[in-house]
């Protein structure tokens, strides 16, 4: 089928346009102005200019397709402008959605996030009927997946023929950015990351995100949520840091404990400081509250009804080791 995909050239958005592309899909790859476009470098596709943020110019990035993988959006834990997130994961959201309705889209993949449940309980697993917990430590981010989400949500009961998706921490080769999952991996490759906190993540080969994508365009019910996890890659940071750090053959990995206190006075004087100097800070105080989580999944669901893949988490964390190194970030 004709698709457009944004934010093609991102981390998961690249892996999906390459895997659309050698399923035999005829592909247009929609970039923000002035993106960099050097991952779409030797694909066969159309690459167009589009702003989630100019309706007007999506109405032509639409134009002709069938299917829209969208995946374009911001994904940081703190910008200058505090409202950035809202625009471009809300707003530009609901901007893509409208022209997609407008222009009898027969299928839309949105990818939301693992993010848009919030945290779960103390030993308990997040899946597709969760309600949204954890405001105490919803950052900007955070909140904007939750409400672009439950946006898509409600424009499928006026319309709208979309799946969503929510990834878990996708890992694996071709995180240029890198995206702040792929830095925590990037800090130990430079052995600085012999410190560790509590909490803990839902890990996921990017390639097995990617796949989930093409497998809800195909087989994903309209209106339905799939989360797409590892069932075993449920894993807390300590273990996580101290697989990468054996698997990289990196010593003293996460050897000493930060207390939740320490964390959380640190991320306060670091965002204060972000306001004077202008600066990103290394974490928020939204976002270590996040951290200091176990925000673990139930892929279930994405595994019995998509046939989600289901790559052992060393090979995404080998394979994403590898990267890093083949392409000079350490």
């Amino acid at each position: 089928m004709k698709v457009l995909i944004t934010g093609s050239a991102g981390f998961i958005g690249n892996h999906v346009t390459r895997f659309c592309i050698e399923q035999g899909d005829d592909v247009r790859a929609m970039v923000m102005p002035g993106e960099d476009q050097s991952p779409l470098d030797g694909l066969d596709l159309e690459i167009i200019e589009g702003d989630l943020l100019n309706k007007k110019t999506l109405e032509k990035c639409v134009k002709g397709v069938e299917g829209i993988y969208h995946l374009a959006g911001l994904f940081s834990i703190w910008t200058k402008d505090p409202d950035l997130h809202l625009k471009v994961n809300v707003e530009g959201t609901n901007h893509l959605m409208k022209v997609a309705m407008e222009s009898g889209i027969k299928k839309v993949v949105y990818t939301s996030s693992i993010a848009a449940f919030g945290v779960p309980d103390k030993g308990e697993l997040l899946n597709e009927e969760t309600l949204f917990k954890g405001w105490e430590c919803a950052g900007a981010y955070v909140m904007s997946k939750f409400v672009s989400h439950n946006l898509v949500k409600a424009m499928v009961v006026d319309g709208l023929p979309a799946t969503i998706v929510c990834p878990g921490f996708p890992f694996g080769p071709g995180d240029r950015s890198p995206t702040p999952t792929g830095s925590l991996i990037v800090s130990i490759l430079k052995g600085k990351m012999r410190n560790y906190f509590e909490g803990g993540i839902s890990a996921v080969d990017v390639r097995d995100v990617a796949r989930g994508h093409l497998l809800a365009m195909e087989k994903g019910k309209i209106g339905e949520t799939y989360l797409l996890a590892n069932k075993d890659g449920n894993i807390s940071q300590r273990e996580f840091a101290r697989l990468v750090g054996d698997i990289a053959e990196i010593p003293d990995v996460a050897v000493k404990e930060i207390s939740p206190a320490v964390m959380k006075t640190v991320a306060k004087i670091l965002e204060a400081w972000s306001f004077f100097s202008g600066r990103p800070p290394l974490t928020t105080i939204r976002n270590s509250l996040y951290a200091l989580r176990e925000v673990y999944s139930d892929p279930t669901k994405a595994i019995e009804e998509l046939g989600l893949p289901q790559t052992p988490i060393e090979i995404a964390v080998k394979d994403s080791i590898d990267w890093f190194r083949d392409n000079g970030y350490v």
